[in-house]
């Protein structure tokens, strides 16, 4: 059954590829080469494409999973499994999309201190970005897409040409012997890689706000085919300009070969790209907290506007409590391993189940 929504809170099918695009570009494009080189060195670019592709196949399933009922996957899972049973997977749902949103929050805290601020409490910074996403998420669905789509733009436009900066140093050697790597090691470095992809399943979530949802699965397609060519980009250039042995020991590869880049009257390049950077990570934040407070709305029916204060303060209080890189580690290791069991069986396992489902039904 789908939920009636009043044409002012649609959006056109065109903004999901912004949807797309800002869910799951934010802070791991910064350091995303560190964890895929581990197991496929510098074949790791492979890794990228594999993942890529395996990403559109479950943006397919997905698009195919809610139009079924033509509703979010709150509805799917009661279609599915009942009052009861389904309702306990949406409350998986609902800290799913919460705790992304917190990794996402606490890592850029950390960049913030480190590159710009080392003497700025973090209780400081930390009050200034939930209240900056309070004022996003409180205005609606549509706000938050306007916001995406000047995230996209603005930095990608500022951002993305600075990469190039660091091809004056760059050796191609470095790339060389290639394929020397199992299929083994490629898999565990796209097992690495599927990390910096998730945020697409927010798709889930904010379906029944598309206008005619049919005609948007191309965007999303593009939009996440633009993901794909910016982290191949960025890991190629980061491959030429680090050996394989300063990768490892370097914790943001990309700020630090984006320092490269020189402009009269501008001492510091990093801060105005740590700064640019905040664009895309609001609006990154925001749709997961969006859509963690909507399905605590469909699910508890608790008012959006309570839940995401709510959330707001224990996003405060966890972020002064997690301080240390090693605790943000840990929660970071820990949702990647259910989140990629969540994206490569729970997708297809619904997928499926849904359709039996369905066909049963009718």
């Amino acid at each position: 059954m789908k939920t009636i929504l009043n044409e002012q809170y649609l959006i056109s099918p065109f903004y999901v590829f912004f949807l797309i695009y800002s869910n799951i570009i934010g802070i791991g494009i910064m350091s995303f080469q560190r964890d895929i080189t581990k197991d496929a060195g510098y074949d790791a670019w492979i890794s990228i494409i594999l993942s890529g592709v395996s990403i559109h196949i479950l943006v397919w399933m997905i698009y195919r999973i809610v139009g079924i009922t033509n509703n979010d996957i709150i509805h799917v899972h009661q279609f599915c499994f009942g009052k009861w049973i389904g309702g306990l997977f949406n409350i998986f749902v609902i800290f799913y999309f919460l705790v992304l949103a917190l990794i996402v929050f606490l890592v850029y805290i950390e960049v913030v201190q480190v590159w710009l601020f080392p003497l700025m409490k973090t209780w400081q910074i930390s009050f200034i970005l939930l209240v900056l996403v309070y004022y996003i998420v409180s205005g609606g669905f549509r706000v938050i897409t306007g916001v995406c789509f000047w995230g996209t733009i603005i930095p990608f436009v500022i951002l993305f040409p600075l990469n190039f900066f660091a091809l004056e140093f760059a050796n191609l050697n470095h790339l060389l012997p290639f394929f020397n790597h199992s299929v083994k090691e490629i898999v565990l470095s796209s097992k690495a890689m599927v990390f910096q992809y998730l945020g697409f399943e927010t798709l889930f979530m904010f379906y029944p706000f598309i206008k005619n949802p049919e005609r948007s699965q191309k965007w999303a397609h593009f939009g996440l085919l633009l993901c794909v060519f910016l982290y191949l980009i960025v890991a190629l250039i980061s491959f030429v300009y680090f050996s394989e042995g300063q990768l490892p020991n370097t914790i943001w590869p990309t700020l630090v070969h984006m320092k490269v880049a020189k402009f009269p009257l501008i001492e510091r390049v990093e801060f105005i790209v740590v700064s640019i950077w905040l664009l895309l990570i609001l609006p990154n934040i925001s749709v997961k907290i969006w859509s963690g407070c909507r399905a605590i709305k469909k699910v508890i029916n608790v008012k959006q506007h309570i839940s995401l204060f709510i959330v707001l303060v224990l996003f405060f209080i966890i972020a002064n409590v997690l301080k240390e890189r090693s605790q943000i580690e840990r929660l970071n290791e820990m949702y990647s391993n259910i989140a990629f069991y969540f994206v490569y069986l729970y997708i297809p396992f619904l997928f499926l189940y849904i359709h039996i489902k369905h066909k049963i039904t009718k």
